[in-house]
């Protein structure tokens, strides 16, 4: 198939010229049949053919030929990059455009050319043929460009609709919260000054019993100590504290904080933000998250939340500078968070408290990062009771630390070792 090029394609899938060129021996349907030899002495090639004579020629410039042959000056040069080149020759420049079917001349059509089927047309044939091409190529480009312009208005439509529709929906949170910010100006110093001096723990506590029991209309001093029964009992609310002192205490200084705000339909709203705010700024960002999550989770245990809760827990996501986004679909979402989130609460085995990394001592319940490197810091640990030091840690979470955990130096787990723990 190699004779005459024929199954060969150019660099736009076309049949190439159907032409034979040998070492000596050209024929094609234009050229005829000729006999071709060629030599290079002293820089100038010399080529002698039996149809078109004798020809010297020299390449001065790159892409350009100076040329005598028999007899006639010949100037040849094509310049540019792309498919539009700029043509000189010694009647003048030109300026022609490449495309599937060849090339035209746009200063001189009839120097044109056209190949159909392998078959190479020059002239004015080949004029007509480039300009009905080039009319259809414009015609479906048109169409084309109709199309995505007609794709990219429907597409820029149904962003903008979406839009419209995402801050209509988001304008009852943000008059909320914009009421909440004029509604906190009014209110007693003393409050937020009491909130302000809560820890990490209280703050956690607080959020439970605000979202538990104010989102379902209940009051703190009733409804403490289920909530608190209800957090010991699940080791998966790992950002809650378990501790029936800390909550009641807390659920005390809540409600006297709620009397002293004003408009009374109100106060659970704005003691919530004062508490969210007091969490961006006392809290790191992976435990608010974490936070949120677990009181949702808390909220969700009686039944599903009421309008009051969802609104609480918005307050809290807007107030602590969190902005929550789902990162995977939605089928799947509830199925991996509970994995995602029981992991750290199944170790393959004591974790020793003395050799283990940062990352695994956050296996163990209620160490965090901040934890962990005070643990780290503390080293070398020779009782289990010297972690009490460390802030929010007390006599149960010590217990339930203990439970997940070993020292270096005897292979039973540390609770195991003493009297006090347990």
């Amino acid at each position: 198939m190699g004779l005459f090029n024929l199954g060969k394609k150019d660099t736009y899938g076309k049949q190439r010229r159907i032409e034979h060129r040998g070492k000596h021996l050209r024929a094609s349907r234009t050229g005829g049949v000729a006999l071709r030899a060629q030599a290079r002495a002293a820089g100038v090639n010399l080529t002698a053919n039996t149809r078109r004579g004798l020809r010297a020629s020299v390449t001065p410039a790159k892409n350009t030929q100076v040329a005598l042959q028999n007899g006639r000056f010949i100037l040849r040069g094509r310049y540019g990059k792309g498919p539009t080149k700029l043509n000189l020759s010694k009647s003048g420049a030109s300026l022609s455009s490449r495309n599937r079917l060849g090339s035209f001349n746009w200063f001189r059509p009839n120097r044109s050319s056209a190949k159909v089927l392998g078959i190479q047309v020059r002239g004015q044939k080949a004029a007509q043929v480039q300009l009905i091409y080039m009319v259809i190529a414009a015609i479906v480009g048109g169409v084309q460009l109709l199309v995505m312009a007609v794709v990219g208005l429907l597409r820029s439509a149904v962003a903008l609709g979406q839009w419209c529709v995402d801050n209509a929906r988001a304008l009852p949170r943000r008059w909320r919260n914009a009421r909440l910010q004029r509604q906190r100006r009014g209110i007693d110093p003393a409050v937020s000054e009491a909130i302000g001096r809560l820890d990490a723990d209280q703050l956690s506590a607080a959020l439970a019993l605000a979202v538990a029991l104010w989102g379902r209309g209940e009051t703190l001093d009733e409804g403490w100590c289920r909530v608190q029964q209800r957090i010991a009992q699940n080791q998966g609310l790992e950002a809650l504290p378990r501790s029936p002192e800390l909550f009641e205490a807390v659920a005390v200084e809540l409600e006297r904080c709620r009397a002293a705000v004003q408009p009374a339909q109100d106060a659970h709203r704005i003691v919530l933000a004062l508490l969210a705010e007091a969490a961006a700024q006392g809290m790191n960002g992976e435990r608010r998250a974490t936070l949120l999550f677990d009181v949702d989770d808390l909220a969700l245990a009686r039944g599903p939340r009421s309008v009051l809760q969802e609104q609480l827990l918005e307050i809290f996501a807007d107030h602590a500078q969190l902005a929550l986004e789902p990162a995977m679909p939605v089928e799947t979402t509830q199925e991996q968070t509970g994995r995602c989130r029981q992991a750290p609460w199944s170790p393959q085995g004591p974790i020793d408290l003395n050799t283990a990394s940062i990352e695994q001592l956050q296996e163990i319940p209620h160490i965090g990062p901040e934890r962990a490197a005070a643990i780290a810091a503390m080293r070398p640990i020779q009782r289990i009771e010297q972690l009490e030091a460390i802030d929010g840690i007390g006599v149960q979470r010590l217990g339930e630390i203990a439970a997940h955990a070993q020292l270096h130096d005897c292979t039973k787990p540390v609770e195991n070792r003493t009297d006090k723990v347990g």
